[in-house]
């Protein structure tokens, strides 16, 4: 076999897995509609606001997901750092606040929206790949 057909023979080992869609696609693909199509600067507001809502609730799936099946000392582990991580990310986001209602312009309320939701959406992306780095989460 010719060395310029390798690359090509190796993607061929690779699971088809890797190759689907991360969760939150549409919720990122709907915002990126939404934002495209607000004509002022609270339209483009409530597309974030529509964004963390969806996120939210996709994080609150994706944990469900890795919990389910888990024995009872891997539960506990993951809520009581859930449950630290919601204090964490709560906090987190008031500082940002903060920190962003120092600057003039509506822009930065853009800013720290996308900022806020890339928080909940990191998360779940996370607790995604947590539980798919494994054949436990099956």
């Amino acid at each position: 076999m010719p060395l310029k057909h390798i690359p090509c023979a190796l993607l061929l080992l690779l699971p088809f897995s890797v190759f689907a869609a991360l969760p939150g696609e549409s919720i990122d693909n709907a915002l990126l509609q939404c934002k495209n199509n607000a004509e002022n600067t609270l339209a483009s507001q409530l597309c974030y606001k529509t964004a963390i809502t969806q996120w939210d609730a996709e994080l609150g799936k994706q944990y469900k997901l890795l919990m389910n099946g888990q024995p009872e000392n891997v539960r506990v582990a993951l809520r009581d750092s859930q449950r630290l991580w919601i204090k964490y990310r709560d906090a987190y986001i008031e500082a940002m606040k903060t920190y962003y209602q120092q600057e003039q312009g509506t822009i930065w309320g853009l800013v720290a929206a996308e900022s806020i939701m890339n928080i909940t959406r990191d998360k779940a992306l996370d607790l995604y790949r947590l539980r798919n780095s494994t054949n436990l989460g099956d």
